[in-house]
């Protein structure tokens, strides 16, 4: 039992580090063009996760396969917001390196108003790609003084296609996606 824990808390701490560098990269290739960094965001981090293993779990790499873009990302208090994925590519600077040559989801990495992010990979052995990415990019909404929120969410674009938010949905908590994606990782090491 202490071994499980012990490499639970392995799993998340890689987890951690890797997220970090890949945000590291994305905020230093926004500054590269005039924008600002992006700093990571546990709602945005929980829809992604939420992709990442719907991906994996299914072996199907599409926008849709978690649900639709604009519900899970409804609880996320984003003013807008944006997904990139991807499949079968083996580390995040191979990702990033497909998604900066791609129209769409290059616009996606270089939104001017993003100011948050939240990155995933989830992976299943037992599928056609392997390895499952997912970033959501957005702007958190601003509240006004009084605490009140701002009212519903604009318009939310995913991966360039025209997709708009609904009301607010049920958010994972980040605790659990973490959580999850730790066991997710965990699994992989285990025959």
């Amino acid at each position: 039992m202490k071994l499980i824990c012990f490499l639970l808390g392995m799993m998340i701490a890689v987890s951690s580090a890797r997220a970090d560098d890949i945000v590291a990269m994305i905020s230093q290739y926004r500054r590269e063009h005039g924008l600002p960094a992006v700093k990571t965001d546990a709602k945005l981090t929980a829809v992604a996760v939420r992709q990442a293993q719907a991906m994996a779990s299914s072996g199907v790499m599409d926008h849709d396969v978690a649900g639709s873009f604009a519900t899970r990302v409804a609880g996320t208090n984003a003013a807008s917001a944006a997904e990139n994925i991807a499949a079968g590519t083996k580390t995040w600077a191979d990702t990033l390196r497909i998604w900066k040559a791609s129209p769409g989801h290059n616009q996606n990495l270089l939104r001017p108003d993003s100011d948050s992010i939240g990155v995933a990979v989830a992976y299943n052995e037992n599928t056609r790609y392997k390895a499952y990415w997912a970033m959501v990019v957005g702007r958190k909404e601003v509240k006004p003084r009084g605490g009140v929120t701002a009212g519903p969410l604009v318009p939310v674009p995913a991966s360039g296609e025209g997709r708009s938010a609904r009301q607010r949905a049920t958010e994972e908590s980040s605790v659990s996606a973490l959580m999850t994606r730790a066991i997710t990782s965990l699994r992989n090491l285990f025959p």
